[in-house]
């Protein structure tokens, strides 16, 4: 009622001020009660205990805030106040100056309202001279606007010198009222009786200061004998036991013990303050102001020796003892002016010298006094140079400071909570503020700082919280983030030098030296990770850490999780990356123990009711798809890495310096990898890791990431089934790492690069089971190396190579060609080889030719490698993997021969594995440099680089390059097509060993469009298609929700049937032809099943399905999926007998479709494999991309999943193949061979976007289904839609779409192509001859096709380059059903004879043709 009573009077004060604004009545009244209104109001908002640091109330139920924003909503008010009133400098006006200047001290602008403009100056100009030079109570209230202005940097910058005249005058005004007030208090002290027995206890600061000349403005001292009586009294106040001065007792005297019995009158003063009055101004106020206008100028550096001179530092020692001051906003004051001085480090310095801790913990508590101890504390903390000082005080004194600030944890107010945040942020790393910190149940105090925010409950979201505490809240947790990273590593370097101690004293070392308790710790990022792999390796697996136990017990571990998945959506918070990283780093460090390892592995709880897995929010920060902070990913790659990478046996025992508790729950150390292992493998981290392995960008963090994504994958590699899974991607199939081995993302990030090349060649060790040489290390000097090479320009004389011609010449006897070429070459008589002239190639070279070699590094032979021609090239060969070649380049520049060499290795390493191979021993030297042993050399490199070499071979060619032939069987089928119908009769029925799967390659790599259908509505567009079971329609549905039966012989349309709303995605009819199934986008329902009987009509509706399919044997049962979750419908009543989700084993693929296996039995939905008999799951497949969820292969051994292919019998990955990655596949109905093709659908924008991008977005690929070979690539030139296969595998139809060139419009084709036949020249002139023809909107031939330059644009490409990139083992072919193992081995030499017999073997007899297709 009185906020509103005050608000109601001011707004009637300023509507009369309105109406008498032109009217020329004294404005003083009405300004004087404003200003009492203010006064009133401030005063009953300080009754309420806000925080001191808040300069404005922010509470809506504050009436001071109500009052303060309706005075500067009207802005003629304001306007008025600023200008007017201010200016002028008549006597008469003097009354109104101080009348406007206490009304505008009281509604507390903001620096920002002084914001520097040549009106300001001027009104700022008028304050400093007020200030100065006016009377009381004007020259306060200038000091007091002067204040809020100096806030603001750039005024204060414009008025440096105003500062400098102004300062000192106010420390000598300050001294003066300090004096002033001690006699007043005298005074009344005598009138009490008895109070002359109190005189002698307490002196006047006349004793020790300069008297004030206020007049003038200079001092002058008193007397030497009195300065030296108050310096000798300090030094007894020195040698006082400090522990009177902020001991207990002194504040049961002034009434604030938390169990004292005083009143509330009697504690307000010490606690929130006296009354708040501007008029009359008392001398308390006017102290304030003063201080309130230093506070700003302390942070100068040119102002401190003011401070010194006129010892401000006394002065604040005497304000903030509540015993001599009794009033705690005064004190307040005085200490955040103790923290401007603070800043700098001498006076920091001095401050601790004179006891300054010791009277700063003597401030009583609760008030508002000990919160601006808060900041005091945090700039003590800030120089490390003090923080050692600090450490080297009492005990006591230490023990008091950590249980001060602990308490301030604790307090009400925030800003103290805050600063007492902070000032352990930069404590933590001194011993023994850490020590005192755990005795004193620190941890939980500061844990319960955050664990009861709002923005971290669970169950309240952040919406219902106001804006400002909103923000406030996560302060707080990037604050407590902060600090549990140093707490963390605070003590893991306190354990991880014991650990080293104890290590070194067990294995007879010399013993370390101990680092000083009041020194810090440097937590340096090197020394960090070396203590956190120290731990790892050699901390016991029983031992208990009491920081990371306790913090545990607390729920700290599970409530970080949960601060790191709900920050990384506080869009609106500019630290949230900041509070992400330090709670990763202190989760990094509590990893490191079993126990919390495990923890990662539980379910989090997260709002709205939903849970994951802590090791998936690990893996989502990783990955930097949400948050894209490399910091972040680095950190949440360290969590991992110390989850995945212990050791499977830890040392057991009790460790010295640590006590050890048995329980039963704790695992052993393989247990735990294990479990974590399997957790990781669940939560899809291989895919993850796999991907930051090729990421790159940002550039600058690209070579750190990718090491630590292949040191988690170090990790990974000891268990058995991550190996065979890893081992099988191509990653390591395609030589993928072998290429990112060769040279960094950045050039100044190779010190990043060598790790990651460290580990890569771990990883090849553990995959491959083969130990590196020795000899083949990976160093930054041999990249350094690497480099110069690349860089060198080799270079040699012209004559010297036709001396060697002249040398072969010779020894095959051409001595007149020899002469010839002597004599006009002008070449040097012929001398004897040197005995030391070794080999270009040799491992020393002579000083002649070791100036046209490249130096040796290694000491091994440096070999050659084949080339084009006439060209010799150098192998550098990298540890353990296949180096690139460095290609050299012969090129004519000023008569002479140039070398150019380029490189793009890891490390450097001259091997010869062809020559090391000889008999089992290294090459022998030879002397002397001939034209044979080059080009010998040449040949033999080349030859070392088949595939399969063999011994003896036939005439090598120096204008072709070389490669030996593929083994065969004797009965293998000969490639040509008709030599392998003339064999039928020898090796039946295919004509040898292989002959089906040539035949399909033969027949699958052909196809001729036949026929086109269109849409009869102009701006009709084809979304999928099926063929009939009656095979004579062709059904096709549309964008408007519509299915269309297209004859297929007459290409006529024959029936339309309007099924949905949307665009059609799936159509599918029973094997008796009776009822089809259709699925839309959108619109419900998503799916229905119809009858197609007499009439077409829904059988059953399913609302929320988005893709459905009927069983493979029975067909009285469909599948429905709708994301995740997959449902089993009864076909007759439509009911759903099962559904088949579970959430802990979600994929969560974009585009998953459920679907049965070939006997009905099983179910693979979202990559998990479903028993339909039980309802249970059976196992969940690794995910390796985002959208594909996979299908069955008709063989029924075998489950595709995007480009992996798994074994149904054993869960293991057979082989990848990267030519199916993000297509759709179909099979053909026999089985043998596989479609895929990327679809294009317009509600998939990113799917869409790769595939624009893709080089097969606008064509299908065909598969050989036994070993997954590609046969052929059919490009149509425009982005597929979907792909069928008739019942006979004779028609292939395809929905072509494109968009038109104003790019709204789209032309919708499904084209219909004979499988086996090429499209021949008699076609292509029938074409041109009917190209005038036009025959209808609603068919088309392909032989009158209106739209003929569609047809020939159909490219079929050869799949030779991509064979190498297929897997071929042995082992893997074993579990293919119908092939032998020889097929693979065929499958390059088929290739070879593809190209070339192509147009001799289009003739073939459609019989013959068509006896293949179904031979097959």
């Amino acid at each position: 009622m009185a906020a509103i009573d005050s608000l109601t009077e001011l707004t009637s004060l300023l509507e009369s001020w309105e109406k008498d604004l032109g009217s020329g009545k004294d404005p003083i009244p009405t300004l004087t009660r404003m200003s009492e209104l203010m006064e009133q109001e401030t005063e009953a908002y300080y009754k309420m205990d806000p925080d001191p640091f808040d300069g404005h109330p922010r509470r809506p139920n504050c009436s001071l805030g109500h009052l303060l924003k309706a005075a500067f909503k009207n802005d003629t008010f304001m306007d008025k106040l600023m200008t007017t009133y201010m200016r002028g400098g008549s006597r008469d006006q003097t009354e109104l100056h101080t009348v406007a200047c206490r009304l505008l001290l009281d509604l507390k602008p903001e620096h920002e309202y002084f914001s520097a403009s040549e009106e300001v100056e001027t009104i700022v100009a008028k304050f400093f001279s007020w200030a100065e030079h006016a009377e009381e109570p004007l020259r306060s209230y200038a000091t007091g606007l002067l204040a809020c202005c100096m806030e603001s940097q750039d005024v204060a910058a414009n008025f440096k010198d105003h500062n400098n005249i102004l300062v000192p005058i106010m420390l000598q005004r300050l001294r003066h009222l300090w004096n002033e007030r001690l006699h007043h208090r005298e005074e009344k002290e005598n009138e009490r009786p008895f109070g002359h027995l109190s005189k002698s206890a307490r002196k006047s600061l006349d004793t020790a200061v300069p008297e004030i000349n206020t007049a003038h403005g200079s001092s002058s001292l008193t007397s030497p004998e009195r300065s030296e009586e108050h310096r000798s009294g300090r030094e007894d106040a020195r040698r006082t036991p400090t522990k009177c001065l902020f001991s207990r007792s002194r504040n049961d005297s002034l009434g604030l013990n938390e169990c004292s019995n005083s009143s509330w009158a009697e504690m307000q003063p010490y606690i929130i303050g006296v009354s708040h009055t501007m008029y009359p101004l008392s001398i308390e106020m006017q102290q304030r102001l003063i201080i309130q206008y230093l506070t700003p100028m302390g942070e100068y550096q040119e102002l401190l020796g003011y401070m010194f001179e006129h010892h401000a530092m006394e002065l604040i020692f005497h304000y903030i003892d509540l015993h001599e001051t009794t009033d705690v906003r005064l004190a307040f004051d005085a200490l955040r002016y103790l923290a401007s001085l603070l800043c700098h480090k001498k006076f920091t310095i001095e401050f601790i010298n004179a006891d300054g801790v010791q009277q700063l913990l003597s401030v009583p508590r609760p008030s508002v006094a000990a919160t601006g101890v808060s900041m005091c504390l945090y700039y003590l903390s800030y120089f490390e140079d003090a923080m050692e000082r600090v450490c080297l005080l009492p005990q006591h004194v230490l023990t008091d400071l950590v249980s001060f600030v602990l308490w301030l944890l604790e307090c009400s107010h925030e800003s103290g909570r805050c600063h007492a945040t902070m000032f352990f942020i930069m404590s933590f790393p001194f011993r023994v503020i850490l020590d005192r910190f755990d005795m004193m149940d620190g941890l939980r105090k500061l844990f319960n700082v955050i664990s009861t925010l709002p923005v971290l409950n669970t169950e309240t979201p952040d919406q219902e919280l106001p804006e400002d505490d909103t923000q406030t809240c996560r302060q707080f947790c990037r604050l407590v983030s902060m600090a549990l990273k140093k707490y963390f590593e605070g003590h893991l370097m306190i354990k991880a030098d014991q650990i080293r101690r104890s290590h070194t004293r067990n294995e007879g070392g010399s013993p370390l030296n101990e680092a000083a308790a009041y020194k810090a710790a440097k937590f340096a990022p090197e020394v960090i990770q070396e203590s956190l792999e120290l731990l790892l390796e050699l901390m016991p697996m029983r031992v208990y850490w009491e920081p990371v136990a306790e913090f545990d017990r607390l729920g700290g571990i599970t409530l970080l999780l949960q601060m790191v998945a709900m920050a990384s959506e506080w869009s609106s918070y500019a630290g949230k990356a900041e509070t992400i990283r330090t709670a990763l780093d202190a989760l990094a460090v509590c990893a490191t123990t079993p126990k919390v390892q495990l923890k990662l592995c539980d379910w989090i709880p997260l709002p709205d009711n939903v849970k994951t897995p802590a090791i998936s929010i690990l893996l989502g920060l990783a990955d930097g798809e949400i948050l894209p902070e490399p910091e972040i990913q680095k950190s949440a790659l360290t969590v991992i890495i110390n989850c995945v990478c212990g050791p499977a046996a830890r040392l057991g025992g009790r460790f010295l310096g640590s006590s050890t508790r048995k329980k039963s729950t704790v695992k052993s150390g393989e247990d735990v990898l294990t479990t974590m292992w399997e957790s990781f493998r669940s939560s899809n981290g291989i895919m993850v890791l796999l991907k930051l392995l090729m990421i790159k960008s940002p550039i600058t963090d690209a070579d750190g990431i990718r090491a630590l994504a292949c040191k988690a994958l170090v990790g990974l590699s000891r268990s058995e089934t991550m190996k065979q899974i890893i081992s099988k991607l191509p990653l390591f199939k395609s030589g993928q790492l072998q290429q990112l081995m060769k040279e960094p993302v950045l050039q100044d990030k190779r010190q990043e690069h060598v790790k990651f090349c460290k580990y890569a060649n771990e990883l090849i060790d553990k995959i491959s089971g083969k130990s590196a040489r020795p000899n083949m290390d990976i160093s930054l000097d041999r990249i350094r190396k690497a480099d110069v090479v690349a860089q060198t320009k080799i270079t040699y004389q012209e004559k010297e190579l036709l001396q060697l011609i002249h040398e072969h010449l010779m020894s095959k006897g051409l001595q007149e060609s020899a002469a010839l070429l002597q004599r006009e070459a002008d070449l040097p008589a012929p001398v004897a080889p040197h005995p030391e002239s070794l080999h270009l190639y040799s491992p020393s070279t002579s000083k002649f030719n070791r100036q046209h070699s490249i130096p040796s590094t290694s000491g091994g032979p440096l070999p050659t490698t084949p080339g084009t021609p006439g060209a010799i090239r150098l192998n550098i060969i990298s540890s353990k993997v296949q180096s690139p070649q460095v290609a050299s380049n012969r090129t004519q520049q000023n008569g002479s021969k140039t070398i150019k060499q380029k490189t793009e290795m890891a490390g450097v390493n001259l091997y010869n594995p062809v020559a090391g191979r000889q008999d089992g021993k290294q090459p022998t030297e030879t002397s002397g440099v001939s034209l044979d042993k080059i080009v010998t050399e040449y040949l033999r490199n080349q030859h070392a680089l088949c595939k399969n070499p063999v011994v003896i071979c036939p005439t090598f060619s120096l204008l072709m390059p070389h490669q030996c032939p593929n083994p065969r069987m004797r009965n293998s089928a000969p490639i040509s097509i008709t030599a392998r119908q003339l064999s039928r009769s020898v090796f039946p029925p295919y004509g040898g060993m292989a002959g089906a799967c040539e035949n399909r390659r033969y027949v699958y790599s052909r196809f001729r469009p036949v026929r086109s259908y269109r849409d009869s509505d102009d701006d009709g567009c084809f979304s999928c298609c099926a063929f009939t079971t009656c095979k004579q329609f062709l059904g096709l549905g549309t964008y408007s929700g519509e299915l269309k039966l297209f004859n297929i012989q007459t290409a006529e349309e024959s029936a339309t049937y309007v099924c949905h709303n949307s665009p059609l995605t799936h159509i599918e009819q029973t094997q008796d032809g009776r009822l089809v199934l259709t699925s839309s986008s959108w619109g419900r329902p998503l799916s229905a099943l119809w009858s197609m009987g007499d009439f077409f009509e829904m059988q059953h509706s399913f609302e929320d399905d988005n893709y459905m399919e009927f069983n493979k044997q029975s067909q009285d049962r469909i599948l429905g999926t709708k994301e995740e979750t997959a449902r089993i419908y009864d076909i007759t009543t439509g009911m759903c007998l099962m559904t088949l989700f579970d959430e802990d084993k979600a994929n969560h693929y974009t585009r998953n479709r459920a679907t049965f296996n070939v006997t009905d039995d099983l179910i693979l939905n979202d990559g998990v494999l479903w028993d339909v008999t039980s309802g249970k799951t059976i196992h969940k497949f690794d995910k390796f991309n985002p959208h594909v969820s996979g299908t069955f292969h008709p063989m029924g051994l075998e489950i595709i999943i995007n480009s992996e292919v798994w074994d149904l019998r054993t869960f293991h990955l057979l082989h990848t193949v990267p030519a199916l990655d993000q297509c759709q596949i179909r099979f053909n109905t026999a089985g043998t061979v596989i479609y895929g093709a990327m679809h294009q659908l317009d509600e998939d924008e990113e799917l869409a976007e790769n595939t624009i991008k893709s080089p097969y977005g606008s064509s299908f690929r065909t598969f050989d289904a036994s070993d997954y070979s590609n046969i052929a690539t059919i490009d149509v030139k425009k982005d597929i839609y979907d792909l069928c296969s008739d019942m006979s595998d004779n028609f292939v139809a395809v929905i072509e779409n494109q968009k038109l060139e104003d790019g709204l419009s789209e032309e919708s084709i499904c084209r219909l192509y004979e499988v086996g036949r090429l499209r021949d020249g008699e076609d292509d002139q029938a074409e041109e001859e009917d190209e005038e023809d036009d025959d209808g909107p609603g068919m088309d031939d392909d032989d009158d096709d209106e739209d003929d330059d569609d047809d020939d644009d159909v490219e079929l490409v050869d799949e030779d380059d991509n064979q190498e990139d297929e897997d071929d083992d042995d082992d893997d072919n074993e579990n293919n059903a119908t092939e032998d193992s020889g097929d693979d081995q065929d499958d390059d030499e088929d290739d070879v004879g593809f190209e070339f017999e192509i147009d001799s073997d289009s003739t073939l007899d459609d019989d013959v043709l068509f006896e293949l297709s179904d031979n097959m």
